[in-house]
């Protein structure tokens, strides 16, 4: 063993990365004590899923912290209640009906001592939160001296008004409920503007968590509503202990929590590392279980291993490139076609993934419920002699985007351009690569001043359901806006996932959104790439591990395995 860890810092050494790794701080040994670390990274990382952004890598942490309405029942359109007890859908499918749970406590932390149980309010308050409905803030009282002639007050009861939630923007979930509205304490009425199938599964997703609204209302007083989304309070298993800017998080287990109680104490969670250190890391038993390993080294992993396993899980992501709809030759249907044909994505899969994807064929994943696996799916199939001779001619000089960010569905978005660079080179394509920053995309496409022919992108859902991972990047509602940066809009696209929405049995939803699917990968707004797997690389005495596609794992399930004697 010791030989086999030589070996691999060796290799390291090689490879220049030794430095990097002795470089990464350690985490110190009285946080580590009775308990289990998880190295992950800060990528991404947010005590609040419901501000970051649509489509990116959300951090294990907050599925600890919080718990939601419902949660996803095995890989299927099914869900099962958590905070809510049960459920019931009116004749015309426009009202839902919630029973919620009794008996939640909120977590008891330095910074927050609840007086009361999880209820209807709490709900209410966090779902009209991203509906943007402005009932979620308190009553700006024009008389009150402290509310209403503070010019402070005035500023922050407007700012927060402004704040943003991406993955429920692009869902437009304020143009699905009407409203929320508490028949008791532990009942509320959800009103439909239209009967749709989709919005249990929204709630099930990883950015429906639920706050406490007594916490956000005291932190109104205080003009600090800010720290609603820093110093988080929640009902899950675990509550924050401590926290060091990208460099850990430490979890306490919450000993009134509603449910099963979880089996270990004290959870770390490593920030402070990328993938190849993680590894290094783990190797060194200075974590438990580390997510995300750089994928081309996981040939180092053993299989039978007496001291780790290997976990993987199939993941509802997508990496795709798009072609912007704003300009006239992206329009051009023979020239996207050439293009994708011209593209080697079994190549990419080898080299970008190190055969830890599989060639996208379709723009839902296998994982999906509404996946159909015998369908054809991408027809395009790599024919370079095809495209040189449509393209060869053209003298086309394209500028192609890329967003430079490591995410699970794109581990090396930068060597992809340069692979699609380079194709495209033979077919008689010049492709000038512009790595791009998302706050720079960002702006520009506020400006509408964004000036790329083709963007090299990706989608990462957050539950199985068809329609929050086409909408968002397909339809004719989030054209222009950062999350359909193709600009494609076809109103019969809209239609038919309106008509899946509208429907109640699910295998005429899955219909409708295969449909779907065909009218995209004929019209080719965005050429599917590959849909990435999930890993972890956990020490054989951690029992209890499950992956889901979203990448989460639920430490509560975790234990320690009992020594052998």
């Amino acid at each position: 063993m010791l030989r086999r860890h030589l070996l691999f810092s060796c290799l390291l050494l090689n490879l220049g990365l030794l430095s990097q790794v002795q470089g990464a701080p350690r985490v110190p040994e009285s946080l580590t004590e009775n308990g289990l670390i998880y190295c992950t990274n800060a990528s991404g990382f947010s005590f609040n899923p419901q501000t970051a952004d649509a489509g990116t890598s959300m951090n294990v942490v907050t599925e600890q912290i919080y718990n939601k309405l419902f949660e996803i029942k095995h890989h299927s359109a099914t869900v099962t209640p958590s905070l809510a007890q049960s459920y019931s859908i009116s004749a015309d499918g426009k009202e839902i009906f919630i029973n919620l749970r009794k008996g939640v406590k909120f977590h008891h932390t330095p910074w927050f001592t609840p007086t009361r149980d999880f209820n209807a309010e709490d709900v209410i308050f966090s779902i009209n939160r991203v509906l943007g409905h402005n009932t979620y803030l308190p009553v700006l009282n024009q008389d009150n001296p402290v509310n209403g002639k503070n010019p402070q007050y005035r500023i922050f009861h407007e700012q927060a008004k402004k704040v943003r939630f991406p993955y429920f923007d692009s869902i437009r979930l304020n143009q699905k409920i009407k409203s929320i509205t508490a028949l008791n304490p532990y009942k509320i009425k959800i009103e439909l503007f239209e009967p749709d199938s989709s919005i249990l599964s929204h709630l099930a997703s990883q950015y429906a968590i639920i706050f406490s609204q007594e916490y956000a209302y005291q932190l109104s007083a205080d003009d600090n509503l800010t720290q609603l989304d820093t110093h988080p309070v929640g009902t899950g298993p675990y509550q924050v202990q401590d926290y060091v800017y990208n460099q850990y998080v430490r979890l306490l287990r919450h000993d009134n929590y509603w449910n099963k109680e979880a089996k270990i104490k004290h959870i770390l969670v490593d920030l402070s590392t990328e993938r190849t250190a993680r590894l290094i890391k783990f190797f060194n038993n200075e974590c438990q279980i580390a997510a995300y390993p750089e994928v081309s080294q996981l040939g180092l992993l053993h299989n039978n291993n007496e001291r780790y396993y290997l976990q993987s899980a199939e993941g509802m992501n997508l990496s795709y490139l798009a072609f912007n709809f704003n300009k006239p030759l992206m329009r051009d249907a023979q020239i996207r076609q050439a293009i994708s044909q011209s593209i080697n994505r079994a190549r990419i899969v080898r080299n970008i993934y190190h055969n830890t994807a599989t060639v996208a064929n379709n723009i839902i994943p296998n994982v999906s419920w509404a996946s159909n696996i015998n369908t054809p799916g991408f027809d395009f199939d790599y024919s370079p002699k095809y495209a040189k001779k449509v393209l060869a001619n053209k003298n086309l000089q394209l500028n192609m985007w890329v967003l430079n960010e490591e995410q699970m569905y794109n581990p090396a978005p930068i060597k992809m351009a340069e692979l699609i660079k380079w194709d495209l080179a033979q077919a008689g394509v010049n492709v000038k690569v512009r790595s791009v920053t998302r706050t720079f995309l960002l702006e520009q496409r506020n400006k509408k001043t964004e000036d790329y022919d083709m963007i090299l992108t990706g989608w990462l859902a957050g539950n199985l359901d068809p329609d929050g991972f086409m909408r968002p990047i397909l339809s004719c509602e989030t054209k222009d806006e950062v999350t359909n940066l193709s600009n494609w809009c076809n109103p019969q696209f809209n239609e038919l996932m309106d008509s899946a929405l509208a429907a109640t049995q699910l295998r005429e939803r899955a219909r409708n959104y295969n449909i779907a699917q065909d009218l995209v990968l004929e019209a080719l707004p965005i050429i599917p790439i590959a849909n990435a797997k999930r890993f972890l690389v956990a020490n054989n005495k951690v029992k209890g591990v499950q992956m889901s596609p979203f990448g989460s794992i639920n430490f509560s399930t975790l234990y320690f395995a009992k020594e052998k004697k």
